[in-house]
């Protein structure tokens, strides 16, 4: 029977998916479609199956992996199963959470051709839709540019034209903004909305943070923690009908909603329904400037030890291939102090971290860790009082299984077996991994592999803690838990430096925040010090938080309120 265009595009039945050697599914019995043109927002807590049904899909599984799949999906009518190898793809595209994981070429222009070669493109064409396909993006002056030399908000940009260039019906987003700066994650939101106004292709996106994505959803289907459907309906009634429910599940609410709800349980919200907007918000608040003290999560200042450095950088510059990678950056860490590290794609703060935790060595200046330079530390010694969980936590795994991940440091303290169980399950415990300690690793979904990779350098209560981005691909429930385990951290002595592109993270634990920009220091100081530096802010494409933004509304209200008066 021929595709009727009033008919759903895609529509699962009955859809459960399960790793070999695992017993229970990643997710199980989904039923949903999407319909031709519409835009829907698949939510859920972290692990509860979203990458994987998403790539189930377009078959990637579990053809790529061992698994089975039971039930059926459809597109257009005809099962998946049908469909000749690799046709799916031109159909069903899909862009990855890390998008240098489906790039396969050197150059930019070349990750393009290959698709479109693979697809048996006529020559003659590919030129312009290679074009036409970085135009879109707005990546056309880069067409001849090497990969790597690619921001990270580049590269995402390139995985998404690698997919328009194939002309799909439907485009799935993983978690596309998880890796980049504030700026840059407003811009792909942006890009993705002109896209849909000027395309007729429906939309997938798989995404924590919500607030750029509301107003662009037609729909929202919400897996809860088993991997079963909790709703499946509009935008509006998701947040306005199950926004407890959402809560409950560990799963982010759109900043309004938040806003909102917390002033509704304090008696000074008044609107019928939860806003999806911040005019919807202001004019529902009893008094406005009252809910600000209520929405602020700003934490308590640490308890600072200020005459106790324990990290000093000093002039700290790195060059690599020619380039400067980092110049002339001196700062320091007192003991009990959280230190915040913002900055757009590509700033440097990553290496700076790796200077910082003694992986890469200075190329000018000096590193005083616990007054010794850092040099002068044994590495085994330097590991049991400094930790460093990476940006990729799979580059720091090393164990067959998340138990023996946790336990082989504690293991190298020769510390005994029953030591070592109660320790490992008491951590396990805490990052809710406890249920997957006999699962590998590199099974965990992205999310449950960033806690691991945080747990295992948490076990060994270091004095100090580099993190590079430990809260990315967190739902609510798991990025807070992991803050109260590094405000523990923090209360019991230790001191903390944390990479974040998350402003609302850095306005709530941060006592100092360094900012850097093409590799050099342009602010060090308080988080609520830096909102008011316009043009840093900008340089480092950076966001207010969304306290902050709605006392800039507030204030613009009033203004305008007194205006109409005179």
């Amino acid at each position: 029977m021929a595709f009727q265009h009033n008919q759903p595009l895609l529509i699962t039945e009955k859809l459960s998916f399960r790793h070999e050697d695992v017993k229970n599914p990643v997710f199980k019995n989904v039923n949903f479609s999407l319909n031709s043109g519409e835009a829907v927002l698949l939510l859920g807590p972290s692990g509860c199956g979203k990458s994987t049904l998403a790539f189930c899909l377009n078959k990637l599984y579990p053809e790529a992996v061992d698994g089975d799949l039971d039930g059926t999906i459809s597109f257009k009518g005809k099962i998946l199963d049908e469909f000749p190898p690799g046709e799916i793809n031109q159909h069903i595209g899909i862009v990855f959470q890390d998008p240098e994981s489906q790039f396969c070429m050197t150059t930019v222009e070349e990750e393009l051709a290959f698709g479109l070669e693979n697809m048996k493109t006529p020559p003659a064409e590919i030129e312009t839709k290679i074009d036409e396909a970085l135009e879109l993006v707005h990546l056309l002056p880069f067409k001849h540019a090497l990969i790597h030399t690619l921001s990270g908000g580049q590269k995402q940009k390139l995985a998404l034209a690698c997919v328009l260039s194939l002309k799909p019906d439907i485009l799935i987003l993983d978690e596309p903004t998880a890796n980049l700066d504030p700026a840059s994650s407003y811009e792909l939101t942006r890009i993705i909305k002109e896209l849909k106004e000027e395309q007729s292709f429906s939309l997938l996106i798989i995404e924590h943070k919500l607030d750029d994505w509301i107003d662009l959803t037609d729909r929202c289907v919400v897996l809860n923690r088993e991997g079963e459907i909790l709703f499946n309906g509009s935008t509006a009634d998701c947040f306005n009908k199950y926004a407890e429910e959402l809560l409950l599940e560990g799963i982010w609410l759109p900043s309004t909603v938040r806003a909102g709800l917390l002033g509704k349980k304090a008696g000074i919200y008044k609107g019928e329904k939860l806003p999806l907007t911040d005019r919807e918000l202001i004019a529902g608040f009893v008094n406005p400037y009252a809910a600000l003290q209520i929405l602020d999560n700003r934490k308590t200042i640490h308890q600072v030890f200020e005459d106790q450095v324990i990290l000093s950088a000093e002039n700290l510059s790195f060059h690599k291939n020619g380039k400067d990678l980092l110049k002339n950056i001196s700062f320091s860490v007192r003991k009990g102090e959280f230190v915040a590290i913002a900055g757009s794609n590509g700033s440097g703060k990553t290496t700076l971290s790796r200077l910082l935790a003694g992986l890469y060595a200075p190329s000018k200046g000096n590193i005083l860790f616990d007054d010794r330079s850092l040099s002068q530390w044994q590495e085994q010694e330097l590991r049991l009082k400094l930790g460093y969980v990476f940006q990729n936590p799979e580059h720091q795994f090393i164990a067959d299984s998340v138990y023996d991940e946790i336990a082989f440091s504690l293991k190298i303290q020769r510390m005994t077996d029953a030591e070592i169980q109660k320790v490992v399950q008491a951590v396990l415990h805490q990052v809710n991994l406890l249920q997957h300690a006999d699962m590998h690793p590199f099974s965990l979904s992205q999310g449950q592999k960033r806690r691991l990779s945080v747990a295992s350098m948490l076990v060994n209560e270091q004095d100090l803690l580099l993190l590079d981005e430990p809260t990315f691909g967190q739902d609510a429930r798991t990025s807070a838990d992991l803050m109260a385990l590094l405000e523990t951290r923090i209360h019991s002595g230790g001191s903390v430096v944390m990479i974040t592109h998350d402003m609302e993270i850095l306005h709530s634990y941060a006592d100092k925040v360094i900012v850097l920009s093409e590799g050099e220091k342009i602010y060090e100081g308080l988080p609520d010090s830096l909102w008011k530096e316009h043009e840093i802010m900008k340089i480092a494409s950076l966001k207010v938080p969304y306290t902050e933004k709605l006392r800039n509304e507030l204030a613009a209200v009033e203004g305008m309120n007194k205006l109409a008066l005179t």
